[in-house]
């Protein structure tokens, strides 16, 4: 069936006391530092660079009925996607006990993406279930037909991960070990037991700082100043849209290969409804699913409109928490056997990915209504995934190419952040340290740095993409990529808006150690990668925004004198002439090419 999210903020059961809102900002901000000090226990205690270095996980607490009260956001798709498996878990038990821990990834039954492990634990406060706390994150293996689940050759869910519908892993305090045997039996390194161990431990991290929070305010107060968070969030997001125009609009993203035809072109359609009862974001004219992994769980796409909505918001100004009162105005529909809502037994595994073209259809959209508030298109992902022995300990590891990281869209008045990456993380999931990602993993970074001339000209350019250069250091290596905006590809760039030029493509090769070279695509996967390859990443940058040749010239003359822009780059993009002997603008002739335009 077509899947149709709202939020609905109603009171909790009981009568509340007398709110204040001193108590509420307060509960609000520890909330917010309980959920940090989560993420920083698993960042120290898990053992996969995929937490640790690079961060793509998240941690959140919820109120007793699963609705977000607090999150972190290193992995802002993951974090977002939190409330549709938790309300699978609470559908499923009726007998939720202190002391039970919960699991689930099942894409089938709300998870986002299959290799998105949630920990899910149940806080009670005399003998009242009070509230979750949640670690949510990617597993660098959950079985399948390959280590560490990224092959575009997949077309059924059963291939690409072990499923784990809603399930009671501890019982009343008691691990029960045949599951744990269980999961371990399907998964192939040891590490990812280790690290949901991690993740356990951060929840209970989470669950004792809201103990101490309920031990302060007594369990009817939290309840209430709770709701209160969320009603605040919603008031704040409705009051806002209501200012916003009336009318309908259309916005769309183009998604090039399915890794089963590396031309094929899948479309991803947002029809913007804003009237009277709020905001609808309508995907029904997506196309149908692809036959391959190129599919998006609903719960991922939900979250790819909330970052989009979020940023909007933000741009106006508007300080809103970021929780469950958020889309309280907002609808979303996504169309059963569509891309963003594929039926069962499809393979989603590049879904998250696909973060990139939901938001993207929704800023286009967005922009004919609220033209100063989005950004312009961004540079889309291109990541890699490599898994094989490590020659220095004999040990099979999977690691990404966590380097490649392209610009971010220009808007009125700001240029697009450089070097920013993946929309569903928002620049938050990290860069890894150079060193440490080498220690780790058999591959030597030679070069990391931004690419001269991709920013997206415009009054406001787009962010600067990054050129990465990496040598694999071990022997057959299997290396897959999760993207798009790949150039031989065909790929469509992310647009411009109000005169700004459009969004750079992306271009990743591998060299041999004979010199032989290779385009490697945006949904492809090679084994029997030899040791000493080259791997070369060029990653676009965002588009612009406005007239490139209003852009101010000192401007231009800055990122020339700084390496990024070349002399001819300023001269045919931006109209700036710039004497290379003197390191000056020529005001004559800049003003005699900017007036030919």
């Amino acid at each position: 069936m077509t899947v149709e999210t709202v939020a609905r903020v109603t009171p909790s059961e009981g009568r509340a006391p007398a709110l204040d809102p001193i108590v509420t900002s307060v509960i609000g901000l520890r909330l917010e530092a309980v959920a940090k000090e989560m993420a920083v226990a698993a960042l120290r205690t898990t053992r996969s660079s995929i937490f640790n270095l690079v961060g793509d996980f998240i941690t959140a607490i919820t109120d007793a009925r699963g609705r977000t009260l607090a999150h972190t956001e290193y992995a802002a798709i993951i974090a977002y996607s939190v409330e549709p498996s938790l309300a699978a878990i609470i559908e499923r038990f009726e007998d939720i006990s202190d002391g039970d821990v919960f699991l689930h990834n099942d894409v089938f039954t709300g998870g986002n993406q299959n290799h998105d492990l949630g920990v899910f634990v149940p806080v009670f406060a005399d003998g009242v279930l009070v509230a979750w706390s949640v670690c949510k994150g990617h597993q660098a293996d959950m079985g399948g037909s390959v280590v560490g689940g990224y092959d575009p050759s997949i077309v059924e869910v059963w291939q690409e991960a072990f499923r784990i519908p809603p399930i009671r892993y501890y019982e009343a305090g008691r691990l029960r070990s045949d599951l744990r045997d269980l999961i371990a039996a399907n998964v192939r390194l040891q590490y990812v037991m280790d690290d949901l161990d991690a993740m356990i431990g951060a929840c209970r991290v989470g669950a004792r700082g809201i103990d101490q929070l309920i031990e302060h305010y007594g369990t009817k107060r939290f309840a209430a100043h709770s709701d209160e968070l969320l009603s605040a969030s919603a008031r704040t997001v409705t009051a806002e849209i209501a200012t916003w125009p009336r009318g309908v609009w259309q916005g769309e993203s183009i998604m090039v290969s399915d890794g089963i035809d590396p031309f094929r072109r899948y479309r991803i359609a947002c029809e913007l409804t804003i009237d009277d009862d709020g905001v609808c974001f309508d995907y029904s004219a997506t196309d149908d699913q692809a036959p391959g992994f190129t599919n998006m769980p609903a719960s991922s796409a939900m979250a790819g409109v909330r970052i989009a909505l979020l940023m909007v918001l933000a741009a106006g100004g508007v300080q809103v928490e970021r929780n469950h009162g958020l889309l309280a105005p907002v609808r979303v529909v996504f169309r059963e056997g569509s891309l963003l809502n594929p039926t069962f037994p499809a393979a989603t595994m590049f879904g998250n990915q696909m973060c990139d073209e939901v938001f993207e259809a929704a800023m286009v959209a967005l922009s004919q209504p609220l033209p100063e508030r989005v950004t312009a298109g961004w540079n889309q992902a291109l990541g890699t995934a490599y898994s094989g022995i490590d020659p220095r300990d004999g040990n099979r590891k999977v690691f990404f190419g966590s380097f490649n990281r392209g610009g971010a869209g220009a808007m009125s008045g700001a240029d697009g952040h450089d070097a920013l990456g993946f929309t569903g993380s928002v620049g938050q999931t990290r860069t890894p340290d150079v060193e440490s990602y080498e220690i780790a993993h058999p591959i030597r970074i030679d070069r990391y740095e931004r690419w001269p001339d991709s920013a997206g000209a415009g009054r406001w350019r787009g962010g600067y993409g990054t050129i990465t250069q990496r040598t694999l250091l071990a022997d057959d290596l299997t290396g897959s990529t999760l993207g798009d905006d790949v150039v031989a590809e065909g790929a469509a760039p992310g647009p411009g808006l109000a005169g700004g030029e459009d969004a750079g493509l992306n271009t990743l090769t591998l060299t041999a150690p004979d010199g032989s070279v290779r385009t490697w695509g945006s949904k492809e996967r090679i084994p029997g990668i030899v040791e000493g390859t080259l791997v070369t990443c060029i990653m676009g940058g965002g588009a612009g925004y406005g007239n490139p040749f209003e852009r101010p010239a000192e401007a231009v003359l800055s990122e020339v004198l700084d390496g990024l822009c070349s002399v001819g780059w300023a001269a045919l993009h931006y109209g700036v002439v710039v004497d290379p002997t003197t390191g000056t603008v020529d005001r004559s002739a800049t003003e005699a090419r900017r007036s030919r335009r």
